[in-house]
């Protein structure tokens, strides 16, 4: 057996729970508000544990049912225990694309062992961001949107709107002026003041002009000297003032998606709602920070919290039981693994972890996998080889990272 040696570098928190494998080939969860009737897809790693690879099986497909038993009112369990105990298994399910719930039935082969991944901490919510979801909504059947704008300042609500409405395109929705399922509605305030004021400040110096004449040992006597001086001193003061601009900034800013069906109704519109709020000492522009991270949180619609099971870097290399066997079970096709020329039958010696200061330390099989002296790293994921002549006396090392 050929030894290859891999190296692993994955973001960790020292208080989440080492975990290298993939439980399922995916993962499933019953949701409140996401067709609540049926098992909805929280995790697929990226369609790398089964063939075919299927791109319309992803993150909030819905699973209505696994070898033809209707997944209606099945719990997870249930749903697990068919999955894990057949190699080959068929799947119906829905994806939301473009305004539709599309259906599909695809019969799917497990990869052999179980997907390698290395799992990063859930992302902490900002203190500047909130989200709020109608609990009793069920965001599935929604499929169209169209914006509403008020007040006077609606060309700027108008591009607001544009950066959070191609997030929910990625959801699968569409947006049309006939009769949309939800409206998008903005409202806004900035304050800013900003004063500046002159702060005075003066350096002085002063420059000398002058002569002097000395002599030492006057006429031989020891100790007696005589001398003179004479000059001009000039100071100058100088004013070095400056400029200070003080900031004083608040921002409020609430995007909310309405339910067209109660526009006109007493009750509340709102289903789902993100608001963001800052005080700053520097000047605030709303529009930049929308785009560059704030409309990037409309990516947890519908929910008001990540349903993802977990974030994960992979690079395709699967074990039956890594904790028990190390040897390299099956390689996803064209994956960084392949590439690097890891082969089924080659066996991982040792992990290892580093952050970014080059501080590292290692598992080896059999030790155990989550101790205290794990470093958290911002590194992703490394992979290698190393190899060694024959006899051990020369070695030739080389590395590549994946990220």
């Amino acid at each position: 057996m050929r030894i290859l040696y891999l190296f692993i570098v994955a973001l960790f928190s020292m208080t989440i729970k080492a975990q290298f494998q993939a439980d399922h080939a995916l993962e499933v969860k019953r949701l409140t508000n996401w067709a609540p009737d049926y098992l909805t897809v929280t995790n697929n790693w990226n369609n790398m544990c089964i063939e075919p690879e299927a791109p319309t099986l992803k993150y909030l497909s819905v699973i209505t049912a696994i070898n033809g038993e209707s997944t209606k009112d099945m719990d997870e369990a249930e749903f697990y225990n068919i999955l894990d105990n057949n190699n080959s298994f068929e799947l119906s399910y829905q994806t939301k694309t473009n305004g539709q719930n599309k259906q599909f039935t695809k019969h799917f082969t497990k990869r052999k062992g179980k997907l390698l991944v290395t799992k990063a901490p859930p992302t902490e919510m900002p203190a500047t961001i909130s989200l709020l979801s109608d609990m009793d909504v069920d965001f599935f059947a929604i499929n169209t949107f169209d914006y509403r704008l008020a007040g006077d300042d609606q060309l700027m609500d108008k591009t607001l709107m544009e950066v959070f409405a191609d997030r929910l395109q990625s959801k699968g929705l569409k947006r049309t002026t006939d009769n949309p399922d939800i409206y998008l509605y903005i409202t806004k305030d900035v304050n800013q003041k900003i004063e500046s004021m002159y702060v005075p400040q003066y350096k002085t110096t002063t420059e000398s002009d002058g002569t002097s004449v000395g002599m030492g040992n006057f006429l031989g006597v020891r100790g007696l000297s005589v001398g003179g001086s004479s000059g001009n001193a000039t100071t100058v003061t100088q004013d070095v003032g400056y400029m200070r601009t003080n900031v004083q900034a608040d921002a409020y800013l609430e995007f909310s998606i309405l339910d067209s069906r109660k526009l006109n109704n007493e009750n509340a519109p709102v289903i789902w709602q993100l608001t963001y709020s800052e005080h700053c000492t520097n000047e605030i522009r709303l529009l930049e920070m929308v785009k560059r991270w704030i409309g990037s949180w409309a990516l947890e619609y519908p929910f008001h919290e990540s349903v993802m099971s977990s974030s994960v870097s992979t690079w395709g290399v699967f074990c039956n039981n890594f904790m028990q066997d190390t040897t390299i079970s099956d390689i996803v096709s064209g994956s960084k693994a392949e590439q690097m020329g890891c082969k089924v039958g080659d066996a991982i010696k040792y992990i290892k972890y580093a952050d970014n200061t080059e501080n590292s330390c290692y598992f080896r099989p059999g030790q155990s996998f989550y101790a205290s002296q794990i470093i958290p790293t911002t590194v992703m994921m490394q992979i290698g080889k190393q190899k060694y002549t024959k006899g051990g006396v020369t070695e030739n090392v080389s590395y590549n990272y994946i990220y």
